[in-house]
């Protein structure tokens, strides 16, 4: 049964973001964003060079995201609104968060994830190993 809060329906989402180290940001700072492949991902999707939800279940897949907060909406689309502008009491921060854009994850209570596309969201395709 989907974690929510009964008397609003809200269910509780994950939210995954990627988040660069001091030395990562630092090497990029000194030889370019493409010099750190997560920081490459990341752009990809911002600038849908590639299929955004094949670029984000291979970055998932790489252990490039980080749950960073639990944010109690009543859709995708809350969880977006809620990520950027609040209820600060819808957000159960976990550790640093920034604002929901695009390239992060939200996961729902089946455990479906979706990555913020420029429009909307597109599902996370995971990487097939054979």
């Amino acid at each position: 049964m989907p974690n929510t809060t009964p008397s609003e329906g809200h269910m509780k989402y994950k939210l995954y973001q990627i988040h660069l180290t001091k030395e990562e940001s630092d090497h990029v700072n000194k030889h370019g964003h493409d010099s750190v492949h997560k920081q490459s991902l990341k752009l990809d999707m911002s600038f849908s060079k590639n299929d955004t939800g094949r670029v984000a279940g291979d970055a998932f897949n790489r252990g490039y995201y980080t749950h960073v907060s639990n944010i109690t909406s009543p859709s995708l689309e809350g969880v977006f609104a809620i990520g950027n502008a609040g209820p600060e009491e819808n957000i159960e921060r976990l550790g640093k968060m920034y604002s929901c854009s695009v390239g992060d994850i939200v996961e729902d209570t089946e455990g479906n994830k979706s990555v913020v596309a420029n429009w909307g969201f597109k599902p996370v395709v995971m990487p097939e190993f054979a």
